[in-house]
């Protein structure tokens, strides 16, 4: 899926609000602050702005809690490193917050199909 795909996804309600809910759920599991899952803007720039800041949050009170989350939801330090590499003009936390929108939004998109 190209990011105009990603982008397409998140503007339908119900695939919004269950990739809202998995966020969620994921941030909880790992021990991370889950109240700026509540009021998330349907937009993929703004959504990310959102989780990177969360992320710039996570490092700053708990360094061990960030590979905790990657790891709940499902993203290598491998994964993190190769999409570095191949834009590395971006911002780290803009790099790994597009890395979670994506993988849970596959997530969502994955348990919607295979669930009926």
């Amino acid at each position: 899926m190209d990011k105009l795909q990603w982008r397409a996804s998140l503007l339908q309600k119900e695939l919004f609000e269950l990739f809202r809910l998995q966020l969620k759920k994921d941030f909880e599991v790992a021990g991370c602050d889950i109240e700026f899952t509540e009021h998330l803007p349907i937009d993929f720039d703004a959504l990310g702005d959102i989780i990177s800041a969360q992320i710039k949050k996570i490092e700053r009170r708990s360094s061990s809690k960030l590979p905790e989350l990657l790891y709940r939801i499902d993203i290598s330090e491998q994964q993190v490193n190769r999409f570095a590499h191949e834009q590395p003009a971006e911002l780290w936390e803009d790099l790994v917050a597009e890395l979670i929108i994506k993988r849970v939004l596959q997530k969502v998109i994955l348990k919607k199909t295979y669930s009926k």
